[in-house]
C-alpha cells in the first residue's frame, strides 16, 4: 500500500523586519523564525538587550521613532517582509510610536529598501478598511485609559488603509483573535462578508498566529485584504 501524497510545508520568508518586536506575539514572531532558519530584524524602540539568542544573519534594531524615516529603511533593508506586532501599551498615546501616525514613514522607508510586502496585525473585532466602525470598537475607543487609546489607534489604521495608506505596498491586515492564552493550533483565515463560515471568536496563541503571519507573508494569499484569524470553527 502506497502512502498518500503529503502536502508540502508552506513556503516562508528568507529575512523578516518585525516592528515591536519586544512584545508578546513580536517575541513568537522570533521564536518561529529561529526555529525555521528565518533571519530577521527586530526593530525596538529601546532595550535592545531584551531580544536574547540573536542567530547569525539576524540582528536588532533601535528606532526610538516610527517617523525617523533613515533609520527605519536602514532596518527594513535586505528584508523580504515587513510584519508588525504593536499592541495596547503604555506608549500607545505617543505619536511616535503609533503605526497610524506614521504609515506615510514607514511606506516611504519600505520603498526606499526595496521592500513592498508588510502583513499588519489588529483586532478581530475591527471592520474592514472601507467600512464603518464596528459597534465592539466604537465602545472600547471610549473606554478610558489604555484600552480606549489602544482601540482608538487600531481603528485609526483600518482607517488609513481605507483612505489610501499603503496603496504602494502589497499589505495585509491581520483582524487577529490572539493572546498569551490562546489555543496554540494552526487559525483559520477568512474574507467571508460576515467571517463566520470559518472562524469563532476564540483566540489562538502567539506561536500561532507568528507562524500564520510569516506564511501569508511568503504566501501573498490576502494582499490588500483583512482577513479574520482565529481559531476554527467547530
Amino acid at each position: 500500500m502506497t502512502n498518500p501524497p503529503t502536502s508540502p510545508p508552506p513556503a516562508l520568508p528568507r529575512h523578516v523586519a518585525v516592528i515591536g518586536a519586544a512584545g508578546g506575539l513580536g517575541q513568537a514572531i522570533l521564536r518561529i523564525c529561529r526555529a525555521e532558519g528565518i533571519r530577521f530584524t527586530a526593530i525596538v524602540r529601546s532595550r535592545p538587550e531584551r531580544i536574547a539568542d540573536v542567530p547569525a544573519g539576524s540582528r536588532v534594531a533601535v528606532v526610538r521613532s516610527l517617523a525617523d524615516r533613515a533609520a527605519l529603511t536602514d532596518a527594513f533593508a535586505g528584508t523580504d517582509a515587513v510584519l508588525t506586532a504593536l499592541g495596547v501599551t503604555p506608549t500607545s498615546d505617543d505619536p511616535s510610536s503609533r503605526l497610524s501616525a506614521n504609515m506615510d514613514a514607514v511606506n516611504a522607508s519600505m520603498r526606499a529598501a526595496d521592500v513592498d510586502r508588510i502583513v499588519v496585525v489588529n483586532t478581530l473585532l475591527t471592520a474592514p478598511p472601507g467600512e464603518p466602525p464596528s459597534r465592539a470598537i466604537r465602545f472600547f475607543s471610549h473606554v478610558p485609559g489604555r484600552i480606549g487609546r489602544g482601540a482608538a489607534e487600531l481603528q485609526a489604521v483600518v482607517d488609513a488603509l481605507g483612505n489610501g495608506a499603503f496603496a504602494s505596498l502589497r499589505w495585509t491586515l491581520v483582524r487577529a483573535a490572539v493572546n498569551a492564552r490562546g489555543k496554540d493550533e494552526r487559525p483559520a483565515a477568512s474574507v467571508d462578508a460576515n467571517g463566520t463560515r470559518n472562524n469563532s471568536l476564540m483566540p489562538v496563541s502567539y506561536d500561532a498566529m507568528g507562524r500564520w503571519m510569516l506564511e501569508e507573508a511568503a504566501a501573498n494569499a490576502f494582499v490588500r485584504q483583512a482577513p479574520k484569524v482565529s481559531r476554527q470553527r467547530n
